[in-house]
């Protein structure tokens, strides 16, 4: 028996990294799992995989950079589906140059992947909750280039800040209705499970105080513990999972 037996979770970006990974350790627990990606055929064998571990799993492709396939992709999940009792916001993704030579396509994508589609993604949510009278938990995932700037990444750092912002708004309107709203700050976090150890590592470890990279199940960890039965008490919550990197001060 497993603590999310019964509910059914949407994971975004979950046909691979962290968003694969945390879709795993939901299934693990119990949970039934609807997959997205922009890939169908990522999508599918992410499904196949999840329903490996025996628990049922559909899929549903989304572009979340494009704001229609958000709204399609959440009508589909919470309008179409009878129950589903946890939405984790895990897709993401960064450009990477000086802030002064972002275009506004550039701005467009990263804004609507990483804050705008997790909102649309929320609000359907919460609405379906509210509705169904489900206690219901809703993850986000922010970045450690919120309280520490990443090099080049302005807009994606700008964006996730805007999570966690909406995060701690969303909880505090949620909070009557037993539905919570956290949030998860990976830190330097190796490129994929299971990936061979990068040239960046090493050296990105020596500023880790705990001595080593990010990996995905230290993140799949955290979100897991924010939609058990146990932590309903914590909402509005971001939790910094790095290894105290945050806290490094380089000798000078």
């Amino acid at each position: 028996m497993g603590r999310l037996d019964g509910k059914w979770a949407l994971v975004t970006g979950s046909t691979r990294g962290l968003g694969r990974t945390t879709a795993e350790w939901l299934a693990k627990e119990g949970a039934s799992i609807i997959v997205s990606g922009r890939e169908a055929k990522d999508v599918e064998a992410s499904v196949t995989a999840i329903k490996a571990l025996g628990v049922d799993a559909i899929g549903i492709p989304a572009d979340l950079a494009i704001n229609d396939e958000a709204h399609r992709l959440a009508s589909e999940t919470f309008e179409t589906l009878e129950r589903i009792d946890i939405l984790v916001n895990n897709a993401g993704m960064s450009i990477r140059k000086n802030f002064w030579d972002y275009t506004d396509d550039d701005w467009d994508y990263q804004v609507n992947v990483n804050v705008r589609s997790p909102f649309v993604l929320a609000q359907a949510a919460a609405k379906h909750y509210m509705s169904n009278g489900i206690r219901g938990r809703i993850v986000n995932i922010s970045t450690i280039g919120v309280p520490a700037c990443h090099k080049d990444a302005a807009i994606y750092n700008l964006a996730k800040g805007g999570d966690e912002v909406m995060t701690r708004n969303m909880a505090f309107e949620l909070g009557p209705y037993g539905i919570t709203v956290n949030c998860v700050a990976p830190g330097n976090m190796a490129d994929r499970p299971g990936s061979e150890p990068a040239d960046w590592w090493e050296p990105a470890a020596k500023k880790i105080p705990f001595g080593r990279v990010g990996k995905a199940e230290d993140i799949a960890a955290a979100v897991l513990f924010f939609c058990l039965p146990e932590s309903e008490f914590t909402t509005g919550q971001t939790l910094l999972v790095d290894g105290a990197h945050d806290s490094y001060l380089p000798e000078f």
